[in-house]
C-alpha cells in the first residue's frame, strides 16, 4: 500500500476530523494519478523556460552590453522558481487531500482548496439512496476512471467522487456497505 495510493483498501495509521472512536477506515479513494498529467506538463515547461530564455537573452546585445545583467538575470530566475515551486506545491497538494474515505458507518468527503480551507462532508450508509459510475471519454476508457455519484437522503444532497481510479468498483463496494447496513445481509 502507497500512500500515494488512489484506490486504498484498509489504510493504517490514518483518520480524519469528525471520525467516531469506534468507526474504521475501510477505503480512501482520491482523484487518478492520470489526471496530474496536464498540471505536471505544464510544471516541465514552467522549469525549462528560463533555460531557454537565458540562453537567448545571453545572445542579445545592445551596443556590445548584455540586455540584462548577469544579477537580473538572477533574481528573475529566482522568482520564476520560486512560482514554479508554488504552481507544483499547490496543485500537488490539492491532489493528494483531496480524498474520498468509506468507513464502516459513513462516507465522507474531504474537500481541500489551497492551504488555509478545507471543507469536510459526510452522510451515513444508511441514508445512501443510490451509486451511479460514470466513465466518458477515451482518455477516461482506456485508463478506467471515471466519476461515482452518491444520492443520499441527508442534508446534502449528492457526493461526487470524481475522477477515481475504478468507478465501477467503487459503485459496487458502497452499494454493498449500503445493503449490509440497511438490511443486515453479511453482518
Amino acid at each position: 500500500m502507497s500512500i500515494f495510493g488512489t484506490f486504498i483498501t484498509y489504510p493504517k495509521n490514518t483518520s480524519f476530523d469528525g471520525e467516531d472512536p469506534d468507526e474504521h477506515i475501510l477505503y480512501v479513494f482520491r482523484r487518478s494519478f492520470i489526471t496530474n498529467f496536464d498540471w505536471i506538463f505544464a510544471a516541465a515547461i514552467i522549469l525549462i523556460v528560463p533555460i531557454i530564455a537565458s540562453t537567448l537573452l545571453g545572445l542579445l546585445r545592445f551596443q556590445q552590453q548584455p540586455v540584462i545583467t548577469p544579477s537580473f538575470s538572477f533574481v528573475l530566475g529566482l522568482f520564476w522558481y520560486l512560482f514554479g515551486f508554488g504552481f507544483i506545491l499547490q496543485n500537488f497538494l490539492n491532489w493528494f487531500f483531496n480524498v474520498y474515505i468509506i468507513t464502516n458507518k459513513k462516507i465522507v468527503d474531504v474537500d481541500f482548496h489551497g492551504i488555509l480551507y478545507k471543507n469536510i462532508s459526510e452522510a451515513p450508509l444508511r441514508n445512501v439512496e443510490d451509486v451511479t459510475s460514470n466513465v466518458s471519454g477515451a482518455l477516461e476508457v482506456i485508463f478506467n476512471y471515471g466519476s461515482v455519484y452518491v444520492q443520499t437522503a441527508g442534508e446534502r444532497r449528492e457526493f461526487e467522487f470524481e475522477n477515481v481510479s475504478h468507478p465501477a468498483k467503487i459503485r459496487d463496494i458502497i452499494s454493498d456497505l449500503v445493503a449490509k447496513k440497511k438490511f443486515g445481509h453479511g453482518l
